[in-house]
């Protein structure tokens, strides 16, 4: 999925993956149900949603947990 043209990241957490396009780039539903298929994925729903950049970012350093 990561070879998408068009998707500058791909984020996954659990069930969930959220895909970064880059600026100008556009996905249809059908571009994204073939490519989770080809990773044996299930596609169930695509929303769109504009976000601001992060204000900010935080590293925290937790060795027992690395």
């Amino acid at each position: 999925m990561e070879s998408l043209d068009g998707v500058e990241r791909l984020m996954m957490s659990g069930r969930r993956a959220t895909l970064v396009l880059e600026p100008g780039a556009v996905l249809t539903e059908a571009r994204l149900k073939e490519a989770f298929k080809a990773e044996r994925l299930v596609f169930e729903s695509m929303e769109r949603v504009e976000v601001s950049p992060a204000g900010a970012a935080y590293i925290a350093k937790t060795p027992k947990f690395t």
